[in-house]
């Protein structure tokens, strides 16, 4: 019982390295301690509690696999965001790929008479997605990290500041450019999901 107290107290990175040395515990803590956010991130791209499950246990699958990749620069909670990040991409691709690959039999009822106000297209936002992400992608490593901590993880200023070792002024001026940057690079409809 001491033992899994003590795993309990570790650092990410300690966790980390205790996983890469072969201690399968410390990965269950590592899930235990990021599972809350990791659901709140996959229910993006969710249509379901199961599609989240599904979401959240294939991001976690490629965490266990590729945990030998993951580098210290960037903390394990951002790292594990941009997995299910991915995994959601991942799946909503598909269920779009699924949603086009439906056939219908029934001809009676033409797409010239479905009413439009009525439909719902839930794959509809996918390409603008798509743009965004690579436009946070594209930007500075430094600047990236204050808008994903901020915008998508929800830390304060301030704790954002805490986790990049700046000064809360540093992270907003970081933030502020981003932001400015994923704007021009997606433009107004897009940003806006018009």
């Amino acid at each position: 019982m001491g033992d899994y107290i003590a795993l309990a107290q570790r650092t990410d990175r300690q966790l980390v390295e205790a996983y890469k040395a072969g201690d399968p515990r410390a990965f269950a803590h590592i899930v235990k301690r990021h599972t809350p956010r990791l659901v709140r991130i996959a229910r993006r791209y969710a249509r379901s509690e199961e599609d989240m499950q599904d979401i959240v246990q294939e991001a976690l699958f490629r965490a266990s696999r590729n945990m030998h990749t993951y580098r210290s620069e960037a903390t394990l909670s951002t790292w594990l965001h941009r997995l299910v990040m991915n995994s959601g991409y991942d799946h909503v691709a598909a269920a779009r790929k699924r949603f086009r690959d439906v056939s219908l039999d029934d001809g009676a009822q033409g797409a010239h008479e479905a009413n439009p106000l009525l439909a719902h297209d839930p794959t509809g936002s996918i390409d603008r997605d798509i743009v965004l992400r690579q436009a946070i992608e594209a930007l500075p490593e430094a600047q990236r990290k204050a808008l994903l901590l901020i915008d998508v993880a929800g830390l304060t200023i301030e704790r954002a500041a805490c986790e990049m070792g700046v000064k809360p002024g540093t992270v907003k001026s970081r933030r502020s450019r981003a932001r400015e940057s994923v704007f021009k690079a997606v433009g107004p409809r897009a940003a806006t999901g018009a």
